[in-house]
C-alpha cells in the first residue's frame, strides 16, 4: 500500500502511536507560539556540526533561540510518542531539525502528526534503527516526511533523491562546518605587532613546555641560517619561566624581548617571549608557523591544534600529540597542511623548510581551508532556517494563529 504523502504508512504509525498521551493536538493559539528551533543529533558524530549551526543561529540578529539535544549534556526526550508528545508541549519549537544517519521513527512521526517542519541536515546515507529497516517502504516512508533534506554532497544527495519521494526537496548543501571558529583578538594591538615586525618572518612555539625550551631555541639557530632576520615567538608552559628562557637564550646568543617587562621587539630581537599570559590569537596571527608544544614529550599535554589551523599557521607537531587531537592532526598531515616530527633534532629542519614561500604559504593556506571547511554553508543554513522560523511566524500572526 502506497504512503500517503508526507506520513509515514498507516500500519507503522499505528505501530510507533502505542502508548501515546491521549492529549488532543495543540489549539491555534499554542501554534502561534512557536518560535524555538529544535537542533537534534541522532548519533554522536552529527553534535558537532548541530551545535555549531545552533551557534550560528545565535548570532543572527533577531533569531528564535535554540535547543540542542541528542548531546551528552542533553541526550533529549525519551523515544516513546508519550515522552515526545510532551517534549513539544513543553518547548513548542517552530521548527524541528535533524541531523545523524539514524532515524528516530518515534520523533519524527510525533512531529508530523503536529505538523511541524522537519529539516533533515548534513544527510547521507539514513539507516534505520532495529527491526525497522526490514519494512519495506518504511525509509521512504520517513524520508517522506521531512520538509527539506541538506545532504552533505552531491553523491548523498543523488542516493537521498532516489530514496525519498519526489515532493521532498534534497539539496546538496554541505559540507557542513565541524570546527568552531578561532576566537577574535585584539585589533589595535595586531595592527601594532603587524607594524613592528614591518613583514618580519616569525615562527611560534605554544605553550612551550620546559624540558623542549632548549629544543625551541636550537631549532632557532638552525632555522636562522634560512632567514637571518625571522623572530621566534614563544610562550613558555608556565608564565613564571620568562626570566629563566630570557636568561637560556642569551646563553645560546640571541638578543631577547619579554613581554611581561613591556619590552619592545626591535629590530635585533631574535626571540620574543610571550610571558604574560595571554591569549595565543594574537601570536597565531602574526606566526606562518605554529610548533605545537608538548609533542615532543611524552604526557605533557599540547594546546589545541585547531586555533592554529583556523588562523592560517602551518602546525608542526612531534609524536606526542593529545590523543585527542591525532585525527585533525593526521587529517592536516595528510593535506600538506602540517609536518610530523619524530624529535627534537628534526624540529629546526622542518621550520627552515616551511619558511620557503612555495612551501609555507600554500601550506598555510590549506591548514585555513581545513579548519573552516563549511562555515559558509552552516551560516547558509542557518539563514535559511531563521528564514523559514519568521515565515512560519508571520503566516501564523497573519492568520491569527491558526495553521
Amino acid at each position: 500500500m502506497a504512503a500517503q504523502r508526507g506520513a509515514i504508512p498507516g500500519f507503522w504509525a499505528f505501530r510507533l502511536g502505542r502508548g501515546r498521551s491521549d492529549r488532543p493536538p495543540p489549539p491555534a493559539t499554542a501554534l502561534a507560539r512557536r518560535t524555538a528551533i529544535w537542533l537534534h543529533a541522532t548519533e554522536a558524530e552529527a553534535v558537532p556540526v548541530l551545535t555549531l549551526l545552533a551557534r550560528q543561529i545565535r548570532e543572527i540578529r533577531g533569531a528564535p533561540p535554540t535547543l540542542l539535544t541528542g548531546t551528552e549534556a542533553d541526550p533529549g526526550p525519551a523515544d516513546s510518542v508519550a515522552a515526545l508528545t510532551a517534549h513539544l508541549e513543553r518547548h513548542d519549537p517552530a521548527l524541528l531539525v535533524l541531523s545523524g544517519a539514524p532515524l528516530p521513527p518515534a520523533l519524527v512521526e510525533t512531529a508530523r502528526r503536529r505538523e511541524l517542519p522537519i529539516l533533515l541536515v548534513d544527510a547521507r546515507r539514513p539507516v534505520l534503527p532495529g527491526q525497522w529497516g526490514l519494512w519495506p517502504g518504511f525509509l521512504r516512508g520517513l524520508l517522506g516526511a521531512m520538509t527539506e533534506i541538506h545532504a552533505a554532497d552531491s553523491a548523498s544527495a543523488t542516493l537521498l533523491r532516489g530514496l525519498a519521494p519526489g515532493h521532498v526537496p534534497v539539496e546538496a548543501s554541505g559540507p557542513f562546518a565541524r570546527y568552531p571558529p578561532a576566537p577574535p583578538c585584539n585589533a589595535s594591538e595586531l595592527e601594532a605587532m603587524r607594524a613592528t615586525l614591518a613583514h618580519r618572518l616569525c615562527w611560534f612555539a605554544w605553550s612551550l613546555p620546559a624540558p623542549e625550551e632548549a629544543a625551541a631555541l636550537l631549532a632557532h639557530e638552525q632555522a636562522l641560517r634560512r632567514s637571518h632576520r625571522l623572530l621566534l615567538i614563544v610562550s613558555p608552559r608556565e608564565a613564571g619561566r620568562g626570566a629563566e628562557l630570557a636568561e637560556a637564550a642569551r646563553d645560546v646568543g640571541f638578543v631577547s624581548a619579554r613581554r611581561a617587562l613591556d619590552e619592545e621587539i626591535t629590530e635585533t630581537t631574535q626571540v620574543y617571549i610571550a610571558d604574560a599570559e595571554d591569549e595565543p590569537g594574537l601570536f597565531l596571527r602574526l606566526a606562518g608557523i605554529c610548533y605545537l608544544g608538548g609533542s615532543l614529550t611524552r604526557e605533557a599535554e599540547t594546546a589545541p591544534p585547531l586555533l592554529a589551523a583556523a588562523l592560517g599557521s602551518v602546525l608542526v607537531f612531534g609524536p606526542h600529540a593529545a590523543a585527542g587531537d591525532r585525527a585533525l592532526l593526521d587529517r592536516l598531515r595528510k593535506g600538506r597542511a602540517a609536518r610530523r616530527v619524530a624529535n627534537a633534532g628534526e624540529l629546526g629542519d622542518a621550520i627552515a623548510t616551511l619558511l620557503a614561500p612555495e612551501i609555507g604559504a600554500e601550506a598555510a593556506l590549506r591548514a585555513w581551508s581545513i579548519a573552516t571547511e563549511g562555515s559558509d554553508a552552516t551560516y547558509a543554513l542557518a539563514r535559511r532556517i531563521c528564514d523559514r522560523a519568521h515565515d512560519i511566524a508571520h503566516a501564523r500572526a497573519a492568520t491569527g494563529g491558526v495553521g
